[in-house]
């Protein structure tokens, strides 16, 4: 007697069905996340940079620029009425949505003038970076 038992054409096919929808579920939510965390990135690094430029301005009397490259996926930081020496990249997606009209700098005692607002922007929201005239840098996200 034989007793071998197997699939249905139907039933292969129902699994991968589901396993199909699963892995398409899963990977948006990834891809959400992914996006989530290249904003959060952003938002560190360009806010260490800042701090890092007010940090040099105080430690070699000097005056120190944040720029943001014309293309708004780039930024450095400078001696005041200078090119940075270099551009660093904003992870892929992000971008600044806003800018100061004049460049924020920090001078040799800790303060910054002008004082202003940036704004990172990806499809997952948006973080607000904030230079204040005391030289203090904060960043929050508002979307």
């Amino acid at each position: 007697m034989d007793t071998a038992r197997g699939y249905s054409l139907l039933e292969v096919m129902l699994v991968c069905a589901l396993i199909g929808s699963g892995s398409t579920l899963g990977l948006s939510i990834l891809n959400g996340i992914a996006e989530q965390h290249r904003l959060h990135l952003a938002g560190e690094s360009f806010l260490s940079a800042v701090m890092a430029a007010r940090f040099q301005a105080v430690a070699k009397n000097l005056a120190i620029q944040v720029l943001v490259h014309a293309s708004g996926k780039k930024f450095g930081v400078a001696v005041k009425d200078s090119e940075p020496q270099f551009w660093q990249d904003l992870p892929a997606g992000v971008e600044f949505s806003k800018t100061p009209r004049k460049p924020p700098g920090f001078y040799s005692r800790g303060y910054a003038s002008p004082a202003g607002t940036f704004i990172l922007e990806n499809s997952r929201g948006q973080i607000r970076v904030v230079v204040s005239l005391s030289g203090r840098v904060r960043w929050e996200r508002i979307r």
